[in-house]
C-alpha cells in the first residue's frame, strides 16, 4: 500500500509540474483503482487528490493548453445545464453529488482535448495504459494458474472470468482488456523496431486470452469490428477494394471462431437466439421502461442518477438512460456532441491526402507549420502533409472510440469518465494537424 501512496503523492507533484504526466497518472489511477486493492487508502481521496492537482496544474499552465475552440464544449455544458434544472425540479436532495460526478467525467473531456497536442503524447499515453491493462490481464491468469479453486478472479456461478472490485463482472472485465487493442494494432502497422512489435503481439495474445476466458457476446463481437474497422480505415484503395478485403477478414474471423472452446461457441450462438434470451429480453423490457419516463417528463426527465427509482433493474443502455434521466434536450445534447466527434477525423480521411500539392514546381509541406504562400493558400491541399503513423494514432482514437460507442449500447456508462475520455480524445486529435491547416480550414469542423 505504500507504493500506492507514493504513487499518489507523486502524481499529484507531476500535474503542478506538468499536467501531461499529472493526466497520465491520472488515468492510470481510474483504471488500476488502487481503492479496490487497498480500502483503506480511500482515507485520503485519491481521485479527488489528483483531480485537485489537475485542475491547479491546468491553471498554472494555462498558456501552454491547446487554444482551439471546440462546438462540443457548449453542447456538454448545455448538458450539465440541463441536469442540474431537471435535479432542481424533480430530486433538489441529489443536486450536489449528482452534479459533482457529472462535472468530474466532463472534466476528463477538458483535460484530453487542452493537454494532449502531440502524437508523442498520444503514444505515451496509450502506451500506459497498455501496460496497466496487460498487468491486470496477466494478474488474472496467474492467480486462476496458481489458484483455480479459490481465485477472485473466476465468477463461481458461470466460470466467466471477472477482475477486482469495480471490474468484478465478466463483462466490464472483457471491455477493460480490449480498451487500448486498436493502439497494439497500430503499433504493429507503424514503423517501429521489431522489438517494440514483439511486444504489441505479446500484449495482444495476452489480451484476447483473457477477453476468450471472459465469454463476453458483446467484447468478443467489439473485438471483431475493431479489427476489421482498423484495416479497413488503414488500407488503400477505393471502398470497393476495402469491401472485399475487409469481408475476407470477417470470414477468416468467423472460421477463427468455429474453432474457439465450446464455451465460447455457445455464448456466441445465443446472440442470434436473442429473443429466447432472458437476459436480453430483461433489457428490452427496461428500454420500454425509459421511453415511458421520457412521456411521462420529456422537459426534466427524470433526473440524472434517479432511474432506480422508477425502474427495479438498471438500464443497460447509456442512450437510454440519457434519454430517460435528461430529457429529449439532454439526448440531443449528447447525440449532436458524438456527431461533431466523429467531424474531427474528417480531415485525416480526405481523398486530399493521396496527393500533394505543386506550386512553380516547387512542393509546399506544411508539416514544418509554415503557412503556404498568400496568393495559393485557397488551393492548397493541407492534408497532403498528414503523414501515415499521425493518421495511424488517429485511427486507433476512433476504433477506440466507436467500440466504445457500441459498448455502452448495452452497458450503464452514460456519465462515465471514459464516455467524456473518449469524446476528449476524438476532439484532440485536431491537435495533430499541421497549424497551416487550422488557418485556413477551420470551417471542416463546423
Amino acid at each position: 500500500m505504500t507504493s500506492a501512496y507514493i504513487f499518489y503523492f507523486s502524481s499529484f507533484v507531476a500535474s503542478l509540474i506538468n499536467p501531461f504526466w499529472g493526466l497520465v497518472g491520472l488515468i492510470f489511477s481510474v483504471l488500476i483503482r488502487f481503492q479496490d486493492r487497498y480500502p483503506d487508502i480511500v482515507s485520503i481521496k485519491p481521485f479527488s487528490l489528483l483531480f485537485l492537482g489537475m485542475v491547479i496544474g491546468c491553471f498554472i499552465h494555462r498558456d501552454s493548453l491547446s487554444k482551439h475552440h471546440w462546438k462540443q464544449d457548449k453542447l456538454l455544458i448545455g448538458m450539465l445545464i440541463v441536469s442540474i434544472f431537471g435535479l432542481l425540479v424533480m430530486n433538489p436532495s441529489d443536486l450536489i453529488p449528482q452534479t459533482w460526478e457529472f462535472v468530474s467525467a466532463l472534466a476528463f473531456y477538458f483535460f484530453a482535448t487542452r493537454i494532449l497536442q502531440e502524437r508523442r503524447q498520444f503514444i505515451i499515453l496509450f502506451a500506459v495504459m497498455s501496460c496497466c491493462i496487460v498487468y491486470m490481464g496477466y494478474e488474472a491468469i496467474q492467480d486462476v494458474t496458481l489458484h483455480p479453486l479459490t481465485t477472485p478472479f473466476i465468477d463461481i456461478r458461470n466460470g466467466r472470468w471477472q477482475g477486482l472490485g469495480y471490474y468484478q463482472n465478466a463483462n466490464e472485465f472483457g471491455q477493460l482488456m480490449i480498451t487500448t487493442l486498436p493502439f497494439l494494432f497500430a503499433a504493429l502497422l507503424m514503423k517501429n523496431s521489431i522489438f517494440f512489435k514483439a511486444i504489441a503481439i505479446c500484449f495482444i495474445a495476452i489480451l484476447i486470452y483473457v477477453v476468450g476466458k471472459t465469454e463476453s457476446r458483446t467484447v468478443m463481437i467489439i473485438l471483431g469490428m475493431m479489427i476489421m474497422l482498423t484495416f479497413i480505415l488503414r488500407g488503400r484503395g477505393n471502398v470497393i477494394k476495402k469491401t472485399i478485403q475487409s469481408s475476407i477478414l470477417g470470414f477468416l474471423l468467423l472460421v477463427g471462431l468455429s474453432y474457439a472452446p465450446g464455451p465460447i461457441q455457445d455464448r456466441l450462438e445465443s446472440v442470434l437466439n436473442a429473443g429466447s434470451d432472458k437476459s436480453f429480453q430483461g433489457r428490452v423490457r427496461a428500454w420500454e421502461q425509459g421511453f415511458d419516463m421520457l412521456t411521462w417528463y420529456p422537459i426534466t426527465g427524470i433526473g440524472k442518477g434517479q432511474w432506480l427509482d422508477y425502474h427495479g433493474r438498471r438500464p443497460h443502455n447509456s442512450y437510454v438512460e440519457i434519454m430517460a434521466e435528461l430529457g429529449i434536450a439532454g439526448i440531443i445534447l449528447f447525440l449532436m456532441t458524438l456527431r461533431l466527434s466523429f467531424r474531427e477525423f474528417k480531415p485525416f480521411f480526405s481523398n486530399e491526402h493521396e496527393s500533394s500539392q505543386n506550386m512553380n514546381g516547387k512542393e509546399w509541406k506544411s508539416n514544418n507549420h509554415e503557412p503556404p504562400p498568400e496568393q495559393n493558400k485557397s488551393k492548397i491541399p493541407i492534408t497532403a502533409s498528414i503523414d501515415m503513423e499521425t493518421k495511424t494514432v488517429a485511427i486507433a482514437v476512433v476504433v477506440v472510440f466507436v467500440g466504445w460507442l457500441v459498448y455502452i449500447f448495452l452497458g450503464n456508462q452514460a456519465y462515465a469518465v471514459w464516455t467524456y475520455f473518449y469524446i476528449g480524445l476524438c476532439g484532440a486529435v485536431r491537435n495533430l494537424l499541421p497549424d497551416a491547416y487550422h488557418a485556413h480550414n477551420e470551417k471542416v469542423f463546423t
